[in-house]
């Protein structure tokens, strides 16, 4: 009786508690249902516990203004964090906001080293769209010279 009573409590606890996937399941699934306060819900629980796939999409709603208040501001700290645990979408997303001053002052030198860092991790969507954002940071209409301008010294396009 006492085997049964733990092994059922065991069950209780372990389904009260899903995992990060399983988490990252549901705010995908809400977040594709237009549930977004459902989503944020659960994509601020995964940032809270350190996950750059959450504090990503959190950029997202906040950067589209997905049911709550359109906040570029918030967007580019959430697309930060994640830029800085190595999360090459959140890489490319930061890079942009700088690029094009969108929460935060325009620095097209700083928005090319995220860039540039999208293009070494992300996957063929990211570094494509990486090295097109990177193509448009030296182009006559950007005001720098694509011949001279280079992300940082030593560094060629």
């Amino acid at each position: 009786m006492r085997a049964m009573f733990l092994s059922a409590t065991w069950l209780i606890a372990t389904a009260a508690v899903a995992t990060p996937t399983s988490r990252l399941t549901a705010g995908l699934a809400a977040y594709a249902a237009h549930d977004f306060a459902g989503a944020r819900r659960i994509f601020t629980a995964l940032a809270d516990d350190g996950s750059a796939i959450g504090e990503t999409m959190l950029g997202t709603i906040y950067a589209r203004g997905q049911g709550v208040r359109r906040d570029p501001a918030a967007a580019a700290a959430y697309y930060f964090r994640a830029a800085n645990r190595g999360y090459a979408p959140a890489q490319l997303a930061f890079g942009r906001a700088l690029a094009r001053g969108e929460g935060l002052s325009i620095d097209r030198d700083e928005a090319a080293m995220w860039l540039h860092r999208a293009t070494e991790r992300g996957d063929a969507r990211v570094v494509a769209a990486a090295r097109r954002d990177l193509a448009g940071l030296g182009d006559s209409d950007s005001g720098y010279d694509r011949g001279s301008w280079r992300p940082w010294p030593g560094v060629q396009d």
